[in-house]
């Protein structure tokens, strides 16, 4: 015996449920867009701003240069605290990134944590290459030295 099926219907439960689940969704959808715009009109938005939004004037207002001179001298306020339990000076962490880098300018050169462990971190670069290069602070060895992708290399790398 033939069983003949009406074009669209399912094959197995599977599709049935997974067709009842769609048509459910769409009846409840558009329910709501008939019931909400109701609703919304009869209760007051009591929703807080996002916090980046707030709209606060004080009356005191700080120039951007003040504040950048008050981040610099802060940084450097860092920096002398923690110089104190550097074991290698400035000038030779500097040595160790020229070694590590012959001939590449060295772009900045910080003394800095991370997590609890005391390095300089520095970039050095050619006209090409751009590295990140991370000195112990203690014995003056290299801990990391990687390079850095410049824009277009992250925006057109290949995806993994």
């Amino acid at each position: 015996m033939k069983v003949y099926r009406r074009h669209g219907a399912p094959r197995n439960y599977r599709t049935a449920v997974a067709t009842l689940q769609v048509a459910v969704a769409v009846l409840a959808t558009a329910w709501l867009r008939l019931v909400q715009p109701a609703a919304a009109a009869e209760a007051p938005d009591y929703r807080v701003p996002p916090s980046h939004h707030w709209d606060i004037r004080s009356s005191v207002q700080v120039s951007r240069d003040a504040l950048r001179e008050a981040y610099l001298a802060s940084r450097e306020a860092y920096t002398q605290k923690l110089q104190k339990y550097a074991k290698c000076s400035p000038q030779d962490a500097q040595k160790a990134v020229s070694a590590a880098h012959p001939g590449m300018k060295i772009e900045n050169l910080q003394l800095r944590n991370i997590r609890t462990n005391l390095v300089y971190m520095a970039v050095v670069e050619d006209d090409e290459d751009k590295f990140l290069v991370i000195v112990d602070a203690g014995n003056c060895k290299v801990l990391l030295d990687r390079p850095i992708p410049t824009h277009h290399e992250r925006v057109f790398a290949e995806p993994y």
